[in-house]
């Protein structure tokens, strides 16, 4: 991958409704960054932040499930990216080690009322991922898996120096650290075609279809299937699809409002109709009910790469 992918597309979580919640997350290091978009952190606010502001937000895949007898609930949505995820309970003294690969549909994420979980982790840009674990992608779509049936060596001796770290940026340094190892051990070479093809894909913002790419990069649809599968984990028509999932998001984001014509035309949509239908399938609910949400949410998660304070834990 290339870190100048990056600023081509940055996709957008709909996080912060929960005020009993932090997130905080970290840029990697520079020779990191063509392939992990972020280290991240996230649970209950009830410490006392160094520095005055908490943020409040994350992509929290503790539990997964629907709005009954939870105190938070956050919408999690598709953006191409797959994250390791270091779940760490206080009471029980149990640490569970995950990957969570692409997944293609909306859900909730919900915190029990009480629960003290945190969870550390690291988001990886679409692609990113496979230099470090080695296996075709795609068999990771849509699930979580134990951390360490899949991934190579040491990473229990990592997640316990990571449970006995002071604070976040500790967190991240060992991380930061063990992965840039990792990276330096890889035999997987540098691949040109898909470079090329994400580039294709953010530039039009999701809307170049299969054929085009396949022609413009001199391949089959075949092959071109073949290697999505083994890099980003799912289909390059329905990559595309999040993609532009993800730059109309940007729009109303950016706007505040709604204009569905406006949007349907900007984004390559057929009509208004198409637009709202496609939006539902990754969104789980309309883009008036997503300029509501962003009006209500901080642009922290969005803007900022730095945490906002050192939490001691």
């Amino acid at each position: 991958m290339d870190p100048l992918l990056h600023s081509l597309f940055r996709p957008l979580q709909v996080n912060g409704s929960d005020p009993s919640t932090y997130y905080i997350e970290h840029n990697p290091s520079a020779a990191l960054r063509a392939y992990v978009a972020c280290y991240w952190e996230s649970g209950p606010a009830t410490r006392e932040i160094p520095g005055g502001n908490m943020t409040v937000s994350g992509r929290d895949t503790a539990s997964l499930g629907w709005l009954e007898e939870v105190e938070a609930v956050d919408r999690v949505l598709p953006d191409g990216c797959t994250d390791i995820l270091l779940e760490y309970d206080p009471v029980s003294k149990r640490q569970e080690l995950s990957y969570c690969g692409t997944f293609t549909h909306p859900f909730v994420s919900t915190r029990q009322a009480g629960s003290g979980t945190r969870i550390f982790a690291v988001r990886f840009f679409p692609g990113g991922a496979h230099y470090f674990h080695g296996m075709p992608t795609h068999l990771f779509t849509g699930s979580n898996y134990c951390l360490e049936e899949i991934w190579p060596e040491n990473v229990e001796i990592i997640g316990e120096r990571i449970l006995g770290a002071r604070d976040f940026n500790e967190r991240v340094r060992i991380m930061d650290q063990y992965l840039n190892q990792l990276l330096l051990s890889r035999r997987i070479s540098d691949c040109d075609l898909m470079k090329n093809l994400l580039h294709r894909i953010f530039m039009s913002g999701g809307s170049v279809g299969v054929k085009e790419l396949a022609e413009r990069e001199a391949i089959s649809e075949r092959q071109l299937n073949r290697k999505f599968g083994q890099w980003i984990g799912i289909s390059p028509k329905k990559f595309s699809e999040v993609v532009r999932f993800q730059s109309v998001l940007h729009s109303i984001q950016s706007v505040g409002s709604v204009d569905s014509m406006e949007l349907a035309l900007k984004h390559s949509f057929f009509d208004q109709a198409h637009l709202i239908r496609d939006f539902r399938r990754f969104y789980g609910a309309s883009p008036l009910t997503a300029a509501k949400d962003f009006r209500r949410l901080s642009d922290f998660y969005n803007t900022r790469s730095e945490p906002s304070a050192i939490l001691k834990i």
